[in-house]
Protein backbone atom coordinates (compact mmCIF):
# COMPACT_ATOMS: atom_id res chain seq x y z
CA UNK A 1 0.00 0.00 0.00
CA UNK A 2 1.74 3.04 -0.89
CA UNK A 3 1.64 6.09 1.53
CA UNK A 4 -0.03 9.41 1.30
CA UNK A 5 2.04 12.24 1.04
CA UNK A 6 2.85 14.41 3.97
CA UNK A 7 1.10 17.98 3.64
CA UNK A 8 3.52 20.85 3.71
CA UNK A 9 3.74 22.34 6.90
CA UNK A 10 2.64 25.95 5.47
CA UNK A 11 0.58 25.28 2.63
CA UNK A 12 0.98 29.20 1.60
CA UNK A 13 4.64 30.57 1.40
CA UNK A 14 5.35 32.79 4.08
CA UNK A 15 8.53 34.12 2.56
CA UNK A 16 7.47 36.91 0.61
CA UNK A 17 5.15 38.56 3.26
CA UNK A 18 8.30 38.41 5.58
CA UNK A 19 10.23 39.86 3.15
CA UNK A 20 8.31 42.78 2.81
CA UNK A 21 7.60 43.19 6.86
CA UNK A 22 11.80 42.89 6.82
CA UNK A 23 12.24 45.88 3.99
CA UNK A 24 9.42 48.05 5.55
CA UNK A 25 11.18 47.65 9.04
CA UNK A 26 14.49 48.75 7.32
CA UNK A 27 12.75 51.33 5.62
CA UNK A 28 11.06 53.03 8.52
CA UNK A 29 14.60 52.77 9.97
CA UNK A 30 16.25 54.41 7.46
CA UNK A 31 13.50 56.98 7.73
CA UNK A 32 14.13 57.38 11.14
CA UNK A 33 17.68 57.93 10.67
CA UNK A 34 17.00 60.52 8.16
CA UNK A 35 15.25 62.36 10.33
CA UNK A 36 17.35 62.11 12.96
CA UNK A 37 20.19 63.15 11.08
CA UNK A 38 18.36 66.28 9.54
CA UNK A 39 17.61 67.23 13.36
CA UNK A 40 20.94 67.71 13.77
CA UNK A 41 22.08 69.55 11.13
CA UNK A 42 19.19 72.07 12.07
CA UNK A 43 20.26 72.28 15.58
CA UNK A 44 23.95 72.58 14.13
CA UNK A 45 22.99 75.66 12.20
CA UNK A 46 20.79 77.10 15.08
CA UNK A 47 23.39 76.91 17.16
CA UNK A 48 26.16 78.36 14.61
CA UNK A 49 23.73 80.91 13.70
CA UNK A 50 22.65 82.13 17.46
CA UNK A 51 27.17 82.20 17.95
CA UNK A 52 27.33 84.77 14.89
CA UNK A 53 24.42 86.87 16.56
CA UNK A 54 25.78 86.79 20.01
CA UNK A 55 29.80 87.32 18.10
CA UNK A 56 27.97 90.69 16.29
CA UNK A 57 25.93 91.91 19.76
CA UNK A 58 29.60 91.56 21.36
CA UNK A 59 30.71 93.70 18.75
CA UNK A 60 28.35 96.46 18.86
CA UNK A 61 28.86 96.95 22.11
CA UNK A 62 32.23 97.04 21.93
CA UNK A 63 32.18 99.68 18.87
CA UNK A 64 29.42 102.02 20.70
CA UNK A 65 31.33 101.75 24.18
CA UNK A 66 34.50 102.96 21.98
CA UNK A 67 32.50 106.01 21.31
CA UNK A 68 31.09 106.73 24.12
CA UNK A 69 35.08 106.69 25.88
CA UNK A 70 35.66 109.22 23.40
CA UNK A 71 33.08 111.87 25.44
CA UNK A 72 35.07 111.32 28.73
CA UNK A 73 37.25 113.55 28.63
CA UNK A 74 37.10 115.14 32.58
CA UNK A 75 37.56 112.99 35.45
CA UNK A 76 33.80 114.00 36.53
CA UNK A 77 32.52 111.06 33.62
CA UNK A 78 33.40 107.34 33.78
CA UNK A 79 32.33 104.75 31.24
CA UNK A 80 31.54 101.41 33.13
CA UNK A 81 30.35 98.42 31.01
CA UNK A 82 28.56 101.02 28.20
CA UNK A 83 27.35 103.28 30.20
CA UNK A 84 27.96 107.08 30.87
CA UNK A 85 28.20 107.57 34.79
CA UNK A 86 28.08 111.68 35.74
CA UNK A 87 28.76 111.89 39.80
CA UNK A 88 25.52 113.89 41.09
CA UNK A 89 27.14 116.08 43.31
CA UNK A 90 28.76 117.67 39.98
CA UNK A 91 25.05 118.22 38.37
CA UNK A 92 22.99 119.02 41.44
CA UNK A 93 22.96 120.46 44.96
CA UNK A 94 21.89 118.11 47.90
CA UNK A 95 18.18 117.13 47.36
CA UNK A 96 17.50 119.11 44.44
CA UNK A 97 16.56 118.36 40.88
CA UNK A 98 17.56 121.01 39.03
CA UNK A 99 21.03 121.13 37.42
CA UNK A 100 24.17 123.29 38.47
CA UNK A 101 25.16 125.83 35.93
CA UNK A 102 28.30 123.78 35.28
CA UNK A 103 26.47 120.77 35.76
CA UNK A 104 24.53 121.77 32.70
CA UNK A 105 26.87 123.35 30.79
CA UNK A 106 28.71 119.55 31.39
CA UNK A 107 25.45 118.11 29.71
CA UNK A 108 24.96 119.89 26.82
CA UNK A 109 28.55 119.52 26.02
CA UNK A 110 27.34 115.65 26.15
CA UNK A 111 24.67 116.20 24.14
CA UNK A 112 26.28 117.41 21.39
CA UNK A 113 28.53 114.32 20.78
CA UNK A 114 25.75 112.02 22.05
CA UNK A 115 23.66 113.85 19.24
CA UNK A 116 26.08 113.07 16.71
CA UNK A 117 26.30 108.78 17.91
CA UNK A 118 22.93 108.71 18.10
CA UNK A 119 22.55 110.03 14.03
CA UNK A 120 25.81 107.06 13.59
CA UNK A 121 23.33 104.50 15.62
CA UNK A 122 20.17 104.52 14.01
CA UNK A 123 18.88 101.09 16.30
CA UNK A 124 19.79 103.06 19.24
CA UNK A 125 18.36 105.23 21.68
CA UNK A 126 19.20 107.09 25.23
CA UNK A 127 18.31 105.44 28.93
CA UNK A 128 19.03 108.14 31.62
CA UNK A 129 18.89 106.74 34.88
CA UNK A 130 18.61 108.63 38.07
CA UNK A 131 20.06 106.73 40.74
CA UNK A 132 20.32 108.30 44.99
CA UNK A 133 21.78 107.25 47.89
CA UNK A 134 19.67 105.16 50.96
CA UNK A 135 19.65 108.49 52.69
CA UNK A 136 15.82 109.54 53.25
CA UNK A 137 15.30 112.76 52.22
CA UNK A 138 12.14 115.05 54.19
CA UNK A 139 11.69 118.21 51.57
CA UNK A 140 9.85 118.75 47.95
CA UNK A 141 10.45 114.93 47.11
CA UNK A 142 8.09 112.10 48.97
CA UNK A 143 10.90 109.72 48.20
CA UNK A 144 14.33 108.85 46.63
CA UNK A 145 12.72 107.42 43.66
CA UNK A 146 11.06 110.51 43.20
CA UNK A 147 13.95 112.33 43.09
CA UNK A 148 15.89 110.06 40.97
CA UNK A 149 13.21 110.44 38.56
CA UNK A 150 12.91 114.18 38.83
CA UNK A 151 16.92 114.26 37.97
CA UNK A 152 16.88 112.06 35.23
CA UNK A 153 14.24 114.28 33.18
CA UNK A 154 16.01 117.43 34.00
CA UNK A 155 19.39 115.53 32.06
CA UNK A 156 17.03 114.40 29.20
CA UNK A 157 15.45 118.10 29.01
CA UNK A 158 19.35 119.89 28.66
CA UNK A 159 20.01 116.58 25.98
CA UNK A 160 17.38 117.56 23.70
CA UNK A 161 17.78 120.95 24.08
CA UNK A 162 21.42 119.89 22.56
CA UNK A 163 19.97 118.02 19.43
CA UNK A 164 19.34 114.73 20.95
CA UNK A 165 15.75 113.99 19.59
CA UNK A 166 12.85 113.43 21.92
CA UNK A 167 11.86 109.63 20.28
CA UNK A 168 15.38 108.72 21.27
CA UNK A 169 15.59 109.13 24.99
CA UNK A 170 13.79 107.64 27.87
CA UNK A 171 14.06 108.84 31.73
CA UNK A 172 13.80 106.49 34.38
CA UNK A 173 14.38 106.86 38.05
CA UNK A 174 15.67 104.02 40.34
CA UNK A 175 16.09 105.50 43.49
CA UNK A 176 18.29 103.96 45.90
CA UNK A 177 17.82 100.47 44.59
CA UNK A 178 20.87 99.64 42.34
CA UNK A 179 23.58 101.19 43.97
CA UNK A 180 27.33 100.87 42.33
CA UNK A 181 29.10 100.74 46.06
CA UNK A 182 28.01 99.99 49.46
CA UNK A 183 25.78 102.69 51.39
CA UNK A 184 27.63 101.86 54.85
CA UNK A 185 30.54 105.21 54.20
CA UNK A 186 30.20 108.36 52.30
CA UNK A 187 32.64 107.31 49.74
CA UNK A 188 30.25 104.55 48.60
CA UNK A 189 26.70 106.79 48.74
CA UNK A 190 28.81 109.52 46.90
CA UNK A 191 29.25 107.15 43.99
CA UNK A 192 25.47 105.57 44.11
CA UNK A 193 24.49 109.34 43.66
CA UNK A 194 24.53 109.78 40.10
CA UNK A 195 23.34 110.12 36.67
CA UNK A 196 24.08 106.79 34.12
CA UNK A 197 23.29 107.76 30.19
CA UNK A 198 23.17 104.39 28.39
CA UNK A 199 22.89 103.49 24.35
CA UNK A 200 19.98 100.37 24.51
CA UNK A 201 18.67 99.01 21.18
CA UNK A 202 15.29 100.73 20.40
CA UNK A 203 13.51 97.68 19.80
CA UNK A 204 14.36 96.84 23.64
CA UNK A 205 12.07 99.86 24.94
CA UNK A 206 9.65 100.38 22.03
CA UNK A 207 7.58 98.46 19.43
CA UNK A 208 8.63 100.74 16.65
Amino acid sequence: MSRRPRAPLFPISVWPPFVDALTLVLAVFVLLMLVALLAQRGLVHRLRAREQELSSVREEKARVERRLRALAPRSAISIDDGKVILQGEVLFDSGSDALKPAGEALMTQIGHSLAALLAAESDQMLLVGGHTDDRPIHERFASNWELSVARALAVSRVLIQAGVSPARVVASGFGEHHPRASNQDEAGRAQNRRIEVLLVPIRSVSSR
